[in-house]
């Protein structure tokens, strides 16, 4: 007995010494993992530091400061308001890239009048000569930088030079202000802009037609700057010649207040780039064009990426994109720090606005008062660029509407004539604010006198104000619920008739459906080559949303895509993960196509793949201490108001929380995601405007007190043109709507509302730097 307790001893004994030296070996190798994970995070954290620190951008440095009297520029303005040199039309020749132009035309010592703070641009008539040059485009581009203070910059002699001291009082010497020679860009432009309106030219007729301003301000954002080559400054040269093409077109139409209107492009600068991202895409694009190349072959069997293909990626851009994901990812730290500076330079990028506002006469009066003014002032905001401006603007707009007597008074622009902020990185508080600021003013729910006189509170020819648009992730807003796809799915089989039993017959008589339906009753085309299949495909989708979802998956085919630098970064940067788990959860499925995303998946393995990844994106979305104040954590155009709980698509409730989003844009036609050449905006037929006086007091008077108007129903012309009646009848250039189509949701603003902050279809306004369409352009 004794010998046998021995033995179970020494074997438990045996197997704890195993149990422990087992346990030690584990705790060995949790120890070396976690050390070798914390030893790889430092090497990142460096790797990053070390990046960040080479190829950072210089503080405090302008790029475009170069006087205008300067020997290269020779911008020198006449008694008459005349310049003495001719407009550039060099980047036409060069697809309107700065770098390029430089490189290539070194005689034209391009790299240094790249520098010129005030600039003058023509865009010729494709094939043009002599006889035609007058139809060319003209615009000018001007230039206002900050510190990262807020502190503006002096304009300099020469590249390499400075203005003495002596220098600079001579230009501020003369007993008449007005004589004062510029010292800063803001003095620049604003003497620019009274030249403007010291010209005339005669018309046809041989009388005077007098020059007014159209200014168009830009303020751009994160991971931007006034550099030479810089994207966003490229895409305001295309802006400011789309725009001095519309007007032309006005004119020729016989709009004869669009004829001595000159456009003047201004770009505000700041350090919104603090790395110099393309040194770091440099060696990859290097790479990708030698090794790359060598690698592809013949580059006819490989795709380039831009369109869909079912051709694999060439090495060559594979390669590229390397460089970019790199440059990206680096980048993306510097939103912490970027944002706050964009903040504090707000109130001085205001100021110098407010000072091109004094210029151009534009103080509020009364309606008529500012639609006599012939100069018009559009201020826009992208990225931070917005932030900045809804930093600046916030406080004002809180106390206009504080002070707004209401009973149909009109509520005058805060800055110019229209602010318009795009996919602007700003907290949904700054919208937030200015929308509780009006709802404390506008009864939704009280006496019916009550709620008349909220429809009155701004005027039925109230037009915008401050404009927000930002490129949608996810419609409609509210989502697609089972019980939508029950509903709709119930309606469609009521088409097919009683005593469908089978599966299969349910397909054959849907195939004959759709074979005898009529033009333009059914919409969504499956691609499944088998006739049969298709037809099973298109019955799975509920009929009211067919439209909706055919133009989603084409969209997402082709590889336009939403904001996901605001919708996903931003909170992100203001410590909220919840996004990034619902698109974590919805990897295995796609989160955009309604009915058919309830379903799971036939194959196991798929079916294993999507619960592998919605367990991730829920352990991400439930991770504990992260920021749930959706207000401060979510942009201005990714604040959705809710959906109700207790009603369909097709039926439209208030939402309990009346915040966020208030209106949809999307384009008229599908567009591909492409825009125009420069060289060809003079003359590109489809880049036409349409004409359509008082479209919105329109499509507000088509609908009872206005309530979910739409762009695309408007009842007849106020004043049609005599001579053409239906010229002025037509619709805006892209579709908007009051409210939200197929949402579900009641508009949370009247009708009459002037700020509006609206959700836009890819094919408006793409990704996060995509405003470049022509009818988004057109419509702004």
């Amino acid at each position: 007995m004794s010998a046998r307790l021995a033995s179970t001893t020494v074997s438990l004994r045996s197997l704890s010494f195993k149990i422990l030296a087992g346990l030690r070996r584990a705790a060995r190798f949790i120890w070396r993992a976690a050390i070798t994970v914390v030893r790889l995070l430092l090497l990142a954290f460096l790797t990053v530091l070390v990046t960040a620190w080479a190829i950072s951008t210089p503080k405090d440095h302008p790029y475009r400061v170069l006087d205008p009297d300067s020997r290269d520029c020779n911008m020198r303005i006449g008694e008459n308001g005349n310049y003495a040199s001719p407009a550039w039309n060099i980047l036409a020749a060069y697809g309107n890239a700065e770098n390029e132009a430089a490189l290539k035309d070194e005689a034209g010592r391009w790299d240094t009048r790249f520098q010129c703070a005030i600039q003058r641009h023509e865009v010729p008539v494709p094939r043009a000569d002599d006889n035609n040059r007058s139809n060319s485009l003209g615009y000018t581009l001007a230039f206002l930088e900050f510190k990262e203070d807020g502190e503006p910059f002096e304009l300099i002699k020469d590249p390499h030079q400075l203005f003495t001291m002596n220098e600079l009082t001579d230009r501020v010497s003369y007993i008449e202000r007005s004589s004062w020679k510029p010292i800063t860009q803001l003095e620049a432009l604003n003497a620019h802009l009274r030249s403007v309106e010291k010209r005339a030219h005669p018309d046809e007729f041989g009388n005077a037609v007098k020059h007014s301003n159209y200014v168009i301000v830009f303020v751009h954002g994160w991971r931007h700057d006034a550099s030479i080559g810089d994207g966003n400054v490229t895409d305001l040269r295309a802006y400011a010649a789309h725009v001095a093409r519309y007007l032309r077109d006005r004119c020729t139409a016989g709009e004869s207040e669009h004829c001595g209107r000159e456009v003047t492009a201004v770009y505000v600068g700041w350090r919104g780039a603090r790395l110099n991202e393309t040194r770091l895409h440099l060696p990859f694009i290097a790479m990708g064009n030698t090794v790359g190349a060598l690698l592809d072959g013949d580059a006819a069997h490989c795709s380039n990426g831009v369109l869909p293909s079912e051709k694999p990626l060439c090495w060559k851009n594979w390669i590229n994109s390397w460089g970019d994901s790199l440059a990206s990812g680096v980048a993306t730290l510097t939103l912490f720090d970027r944002k706050p500076v964009s903040e504090y330079i707000a109130p001085h990028a205001l100021m110098a606005l407010r000072k091109i506002e004094q210029v151009l006469n534009k103080q509020p009066g009364t309606k008529a008062k500012q639609r006599d003014n012939p100069n018009k002032m559009i201020v826009i905001g992208h990225s931070l660029g917005g932030n900045m401006l809804a930093t600046a603007l916030k406080d004002h707009l809180i106390k206009a509407v504080h002070n707004h007597p209401g009973a149909n008074a009109y509520f005058y622009p805060p800055l110019g004539d229209l602010v318009v902020l795009i996919n602007p990185a700003a907290e949904a508080s700054k919208w937030t604010d200015v929308q509780r600021a009006v709802w404390e003013k506008v009864a939704f729910f009280e006496g019916e006198g009550d709620l008349m006189a909220g429809h009155r509170f701004f005027p039925a020819h109230q037009s915008p104000v401050v404009i927000s648009v930002t490129s949608a992730y996810s419609w409609p807003p509210g989502g697609i619920r089972p019980g939508d796809c029950a509903i709709a799915m119930r309606q469609k089989l009521s088409l097919l008739g009683q005593g469908v039993n089978s599966p299969d017959e349910i397909c054959a008589r849907y195939k004959q459906f759709l074979e005898a339906k009529k033009p333009g009753e059914f919409i969504f085309h499956d691609e499944t080559p088998n006739p049969d299949e298709r037809a099973c495909g298109a019955l799975r989708t509920p009929f009211a949303l067919d439209q909706a979802v055919e133009n989603i998956d084409r969209k997402k085919k082709i590889g336009i895509k939403s904001d996901l630098a605001t919708y996903l970064a931003f909170p992100l940067f203001r410590g909220d993960l919840r996004p990034l788990g619902a698109m974590i959860a919805g990897v295995a499925r796609d989160l955009r196509a309604a009915c058919e995303s309830f379903s799971l998946p036939e194959n196991r393995q798929d079916q294993r793949a999507l619960r592998f990844w919605q367990r991730v994106g829920e352990f991400v979305s439930d991770l504990p201490f992260q920021n749930t104040d959706i207000e401060s954590s979510r942009t201005i155009g990714h604040l959705d108001p809710p959906r109700s709980s207790v009603n369909l698509v097709d039926t439209l409730r208030m939402p309990a929380r009346q915040l966020g989003t208030t209106h949809e844009i999307r384009s008229i036609r599908w567009a591909p995601p492409s825009q125009a050449d420069y060289k060809d905006i003079p003359a590109d037929p489809s880049l036409n405007c349409a004409v359509s006086h008082d479209w919105l007091t329109r499509a507000r008077t088509a609908q009872t007190n206005g309530t979910q108007w739409e762009s695309a129903i408007l009842a007849p012309p106020l004043d049609p043109d005599p001579a053409n009646p239906r010229g002025s009848g037509g619709h805006p250039a892209v579709e908007m709507t009051h409210g939200f189509r197929l949402a579900g949701l009641l508009p949370i603003t009247r009708a009459n509302d002037p700020f509006w902050n609206m959700r836009a279809y890819d094919d408006v306004l793409m990704s996060h730097g995509g405003f470049m369409f022509s009818s988004f352009i057109c419509a702004i």
